[in-house]
Order: structure tokens, then C-alpha cells, then sequence
């Protein structure tokens, strides 16, 4: 009985202390809110609006409105994509902040639109690059 007890005991120990030597570091998967340097997409502003005017299709409403009930009719506006830059400039956990409520297509474009960006030059903080947030509205026009 002393023999199974202590065999239970150790294999539980062993079994513990090789499931922490697995875990990450808090650092190494923390997302800074407020970094030294913020990131930024090449070549700034100017080419992220430009790579966003590019690349987004365009979504429109039926070529025959009257036949299509009110309620139907998309409509256009502004959502917020919120997601990480990565420590290697890649994008990562793309999730809406504010979504068009009658726009579904305009959702999934605005998704797929920042899934599919170039990398960022990361932000940094003690001269290390960090993983950090980025908010980014996009703004759709509905014929």
C-alpha cells in the first residue's frame, strides 16, 4: 500500500513539473497597450489607405432596388477592425470593435481586407518588439 501511495505521489510530482516547464512566459505572449514606438504599416498612412482602397471590393445593393424590401437594402457606414501586430509585423486576431448592423458583405470584407495586409513594422517598447494592438476604421459607401 506505502509502495502504490508513493508511486502515486511522485508520478503526480514528475507529472506537474514537466507540465511548467511547457508554459510560456508572460512576456513572451502579453499584447502592450502602449508601446515606445507604435507600429507602423510601410510606408505610413498614406500607403495604408492606399493599400485599403486597392484591395477592398466594392459592395452594392440589388440593380433593381424597388424590387427588394427596405429592410433589405444594405447600408453603408464605418466598422472598426481591431487586431495584434505581431512581434514579426504579422497580423493577427482580427475582430470587429464596431460592425455594420445592415451590411453583413461590408463586414466580411473589411475582415478579409485586414487579414490579407503585408506585414507592419512592429511596435517596441525597451527596444524589443512587442505585440500591440491596432484599431483601424474603414468606412464603406452603399449604392
Amino acid at each position: 500500500m506505502y509502495k502504490n501511495t508513493l508511486f502515486l505521489f511522485l508520478s503526480l510530482v514528475l507529472s506537474s513539473l514537466s507540465y511548467a516547464q511547457v508554459t510560456e512566459s508572460n512576456s513572451d505572449t502579453a499584447v502592450v497597450n502602449k508601446p515606445e514606438i507604435d507600429p507602423e504599416y510601410d510606408g505610413g498612412f498614406e500607403a495604408l489607405a492606399q493599400y485599403i482602397t486597392a484591395n477592398l471590393e466594392g459592395v452594392s445593393n440589388p440593380k433593381k432596388k424597388r424590387s427588394v424590401p427596405k429592410e433589405d437594402l444594405f447600408e453603408g457606414g464605418r466598422v472598426i477592425v481591431r487586431f495584434i501586430i505581431e512581434k514579426d509585423g504579422t497580423v493577427s486576431n482580427v475582430v470587429f470593435e464596431e460592425r455594420l448592423r445592415k451590411c453583413e458583405p461590408c463586414n466580411r470584407e473589411a475582415i478579409r481586407v485586414v487579414k490579407n495586409m503585408p506585414k507592419w513594422k512592429p511596435g517596441s517598447k525597451n527596444e524589443k518588439a512587442v505585440r500591440t494592438y491596432v484599431r483601424l476604421p474603414i468606412r464603406f459607401v452603399v449604392d
